[in-house]
């Protein structure tokens, strides 16, 4: 089942769009065509399906998306997390990208497409809802070159899975790094610290990075690390650590090398999940992409959420698919170069088992 309603406006008049997509099992998710923002992720509580827990943080208005630099739920793009300096070399041309944390690119510059208002079109209301987001990113936008045609598919499924594909085309050499940056809490949005989940990710390396979270170009193992999150793991255990990387980036902030990935694969592989012990609800992670971006919410302090909820430091948790950060100045990582009139595509798809 597919509903349609208003959100609210842009500061320009423009309308937002909310899509609330329900299978059979009573599962929603809403999405906004700002930002292609998953906004709730409602899970039944008991038989009745009449109550709920909401597994994502967010807000309630327009304007509380637009204020905030965390990203809540967003698409990002055209580059998920940071480029040192903003600065790259494609084929012997230097490009200067926007600088919006500290020396550095992050999520894209200064208007990413989390704050952009994609065409909406509705694929399926029956069965499998589904909706395509589709935004056009013109020649050096944010200091990007090439004109980027990008659309994502989201679906929900009857095996209570939401699968984000992501398809892109350019009409000249480019970088493309997306991700959906939602922060779960399977406890629910409300309920204060992820630190007793469980987690476990598959993945026997892991990027470092220096202060400012810029990765080193190593890529080292994760044995005897806080970052050996190969079985099921409390995330209080690295939350603790006085490993000098945790401390970097008060938390865990931190690029995880997924064992899984195969170059050009169009296929979601299981890569890892979490489990929140006292509603039992556990969340599987399937991804084509090469990296995991592991954030805690480590900068919370009483920002006013959905319901008027203050989301505090680690409240939630992120498990952002994507390329490595930086690597357009790694040459050891993954490319995330897209050559021109190249099909990208990628995909994720998170598992709710209740």
């Amino acid at each position: 089942m597919m509903d349609q309603t208003s959100f609210g406006k842009m500061p320009d008049g423009e309308l937002v769009k909310q899509f609330c997509l329900t299978n059979s099992h009573n599962v929603s998710v809403e999405i906004l065509n700002l930002g292609g923002i998953i906004r709730r992720w409602l899970i039944p509580k008991d038989k009745d399906k009449h109550n709920h827990t909401d597994i994502v943080l967010g807000f309630d208005t327009v304007d509380d998306y637009l204020s905030d630099d965390s990203y809540l739920g967003a698409l990002i793009g055209r580059y998920s997390n940071r480029i040192s300096k903003g600065k790259f070399n494609l084929k012997g041309i230097d490009y200067q990208t926007d600088i919006n944390l500290g020396d550095n690119c992050l999520h894209g510059g200064n208007n990413g497409f989390n704050s952009k208002v994609w065409k909406s079109t509705v694929l399926s209301s029956g069965d499998n809802p589904s909706i395509m987001l589709q935004l056009s990113s013109p020649n050096d936008d944010q200091g990007f070159p090439g004109t980027l045609s990008v659309k994502v598919i989201y679906t929900l499924t009857e095996q209570n899975s939401l699968k984000i594909e992501y398809f892109a085309t350019t009409d000249q050499i480019t970088l493309y790094n997306p991700t959906n940056h939602s922060y779960f809490n399977l406890s629910g949005h409300n309920s204060g610290s992820v630190k007793a989940h469980e987690v476990q990710i598959l993945a026997s390396y892991y990027t470092p990075t220096d202060k400012n979270a810029i990765p080193t170009g190593e890529i080292a193992k994760v044995d005897d690390t806080p970052f050996d999150l190969r079985s099921m793991t409390a995330i209080s255990q690295p939350l603790s650590s006085d490993h000098q990387q945790i401390e970097y980036g008060n938390g865990l902030d931190h690029n995880l090398c997924l064992d899984s990935y195969i170059p050009h694969s169009k296929v979601a592989t299981y890569v890892g999940k979490a489990v929140a012990i006292d509603t039992a609800i556990n969340l599987k992670i399937y991804t084509s992409m090469p990296g995991m971006q592991v954030f805690t919410a480590n900068h919370f302090v009483n920002k006013k959420g959905k319901n008027n909820t203050d989301y505090q430091a680690q409240q939630g948790v992120c498990f952002e698919t994507q390329f490595y950060p930086d690597t357009p100045n790694q040459p050891y990582f993954p490319s995330a170069t897209l050559e021109k009139n190249e099909n990208f595509y990628a995909i994720t798809v998170y598992e709710v088992l209740f």
